[in-house]
């Protein structure tokens, strides 16, 4: 373990329902740990209090104050702590990460939030020491702004606003992460807490004991994380600007590269003295103008329910009223006179005499051309059946029975060629189906995220179950009896009532093995069944059928990793087909077939994001070709039918 890890809780340790399997972040006020919650069978993080400054970690995993100078300022930054998640669990924010629960143990405080899976900031700009673009940094600048204004409604700072604390999830959206560091409530008591920060994002306020810090204090942070981006290294540190002030204004060393506008509002939140800087989010907002992205900025949600959060100091938020409805003008066009009603009608009936006639003189030549003419729509490939998963019988046992449901090769869907001679394009028509496109596009995109969430924790549970197969198999298993039946099966395993019940390996006559925890005699809990064939399935299972998450493989051909009901998926998971040509589905599954939004990637690199109706594309989606180019299309029944570049 790593000398600033020494004082974390050892990896693998249960903590209630967590299990602690990484440490992913530590700062001054705190350690933050990747878990697995074995109850809702997902990742999590959870935050500890443990502020380095006057806490140490007994032999025990107690965390208790380094001496007695420090208990008071100890125990009142854990309740603290405790006041911040109860609050902050109690409303829900697109760029702020979700807080779960709140609980005490080890003699500190945890809060247990959503596990964010994307990569930071600080991964992003360690890249070949890169740049983000410009397009990356408005949208890293809304997301600050508008978690930041709901952060500072409630009546918190964060305090320790950074690239390591920034999370892009992998649909683009930024989180602010880690709030055990906005650890002091607006205008609250000032103690020895202050003065954990992070050089070169902290202001110069947070330097002192009793500098008085604001909304002003985490502008600051999140302009230098804004540097950072556009710049590609942060503002010099707060105390080196005192006196003769080093900085040198974005507005005039990046000006090739940026729009003005932006630039000089992130110069203007880095302002040296804190009253120079915007004194609200609402002020800074309104400097960066139309240069940010023109995102819904829905206020703060409170879980339905729930009781008000402690007020705990800082801005209140008004309640709006509703806008009322424009008045109506009070002055109209006049009705037109009937003198030129009637000179309107008199036009439109001379236009439309001339056209008739035309088209009675010209029918001939007409429908000549129209004889010829291509269609529109162009050949259209037929998509191969939709794979169908099939459901083996029941195990032959006497007493047991199991059933894995057959892998089956998702089929992949070939993009059809646009048509040669294509019509003259309705602009109208084809941004429609471009927004339709990008809009599904997004949803599927969504759907990966939950998708990859999913095959996470199958993986996971998918190790615990080989886990319990082991101790199931081992030698030295305690009360161990040997079952016999018709047919050469067998048990090994423990008994109760001579029935299986416990742990134990059953060989049957067909090839079939089952190793795991048994019950009713049957399998239930962990285990993993290997199938004649080299099927198999490694996960939860319930009355003999491989439910709950789990990975179900036939080695070299397919691999799915996700949620199943039956031996089939259904929820949220990834298929991989192992065989050429490769292919990977993520998304929604419902009876072992992808239905709803989802991911398709191919082998070559081709990629569909969309909706999916019986494993085949249906509706509304993007396809990205292996050159890059992206087309949105509509797909019916797996077979394009329209198209746009």
């Amino acid at each position: 373990m790593s000398h600033e890890n020494d004082q974390a809780l050892p990896l693998e340790m249960r903590l209630g329902d967590y299990r602690l399997d990484a440490i992913i972040g530590h700062g001054g006020f705190g350690i933050t740990y990747r878990a697995f919650d074995t109850q809702l069978a997902k990742f999590v993080a959870i935050k500890e209090y443990f502020p380095v400054e006057f806490a140490a970690r007994r032999r025990d995993g107690h965390v208790v104050p380094r001496g007695s100078r420090f208990a008071d300022d100890f125990v009142w930054g854990r309740e603290r702590f405790l006041d911040e998640a109860r609050a902050l669990a109690r409303f829900r924010h697109a760029h702020i990460v979700p807080v779960l629960r709140y609980f005490e143990a080890n003699g500190t405080a945890y809060t247990v939030m959503e596990f964010e899976d994307g990569r930071s900031v600080a991964q992003l700009l360690r890249e070949s020491k890169r740049r983000l673009q410009p397009d990356e940094v408005s949208r890293l600048a809304e997301g600050l702004l508008s978690g930041l204004r709901a952060v500072h409604a409630q009546g918190f700072l964060h305090r320790d606003i950074k690239p390591s604390n920034i999370i892009i999830r992998h649909d683009g959206v930024p989180v602010l992460i880690d709030f055990g560091a906005a650890r002091q409530a607006m205008g609250g008591r000032t103690q020895t807490l202050t003065s954990i920060l992070t050089p070169q994002y902290a202001p110069i306020e947070q330097y002192a004991i009793d500098g008085k810090q604001g909304p002003w204090s985490d502008i600051y942070s999140a302009a230098a994380v804004l540097h950072h981006a556009v710049a590609g290294s942060p503002p010099p540190e707060a105390v080196s600007r005192v006196g003769v002030d080093p900085y040198r204004p974005l507005a005039a060393t990046q000006a090739d590269r940026f729009d003005q506008t932006l630039l000089v509002a992130i110069d203007r939140g880095l302002a040296f003295a804190p009253d120079q800087r915007p004194q609200t989010v609402a002020d800074w907002s309104a400097m960066f103008g139309a240069v940010l992205p023109q995102a819904d900025d829905a206020p703060t949600q409170r879980l339905p329910g729930a009781a008000a959060a402690p007020r705990l100091g800082g801005v209140r938020r008004e309640s709006g009223k509703p806008v009322p409805p424009a008045p109506k003008s009070q002055s109209s066009p006049p009705p037109p006179s009937p003198r030129r009603s009637r000179a309107g009608l008199w036009t439109i009936t001379v236009l439309a005499a001339v056209t008739a006639a035309a088209l009675w003189r010209f029918q001939p030549e007409l429908g000549a051309m129209l004889a010829v003419a291509p269609p529109p729509d162009g050949p259209a490939a037929e998509a191969p059946p939709p794979p169908v998963a099939t459901q083996l019988p029941a195990t032959p046992s006497p007493s047991s029975s199991s059933s894995v449901a057959a892998p089956a090769a998702p089929a992949a869907t070939p993009p059809v060629e646009p048509p040669a001679q294509p019509l003259p394009p309705d602009r109208s028509a084809q941004k429609a189906l471009i927004d339709q496109a990008q809009r599904a596009a997004a949803e599927a995109r969504v759907a990966l995220n939950r998708a990859d969430e999913a095959s996470k924790a199958a993986r996971s549970m998918a190790g615990e179950a080989r886990i319990v197969a082991a101790r199931a198999a081992s030698p030295a298993l305690e009360n161990a009896e040997r079952l016999s039946y018709d047919g050469g099966a067998s048990y090994v395993g423990q008994v109760v009532a001579g029935k299986r019940q416990g742990l134990g390996v059953a060989d049957l006559n067909n090839g079939e093995r089952q190793a795991g925890d048994w019950d009713a005699d049957r399998l239930n809990g962990l285990g993993v069944v290997r199938l004649g064939d080299d099927t198999r399935y490694t996960g939860q299972w319930r009355d003999g059928q491989s439910t709950g998450l789990g990975i179900r493989e036939r080695p070299g051909v397919e691999r799915a990793e996700g949620n199943f009901v039956a031996g089939r998926m259904e929820g949220p998971g990834v298929r991989r087909k192992l065989a050429a040509p490769s292919l990977v589905q993520s998304g929604e599954f419902h009876a072992d077939m992808l239905d709803g939004p989802g991911v398709e990637t191919l082998g070559d690199g081709e990629r569909y994001e969309g909706g999916f109706r019986g494993n085949r594309r249906q509706g509304y989606g993007q396809l990205t070709g292996v050159d890059g180019k992206v087309r949105a299309g509509l797909w019916e029944d797996g077979k394009l039918v329209d198209s746009a570049p």
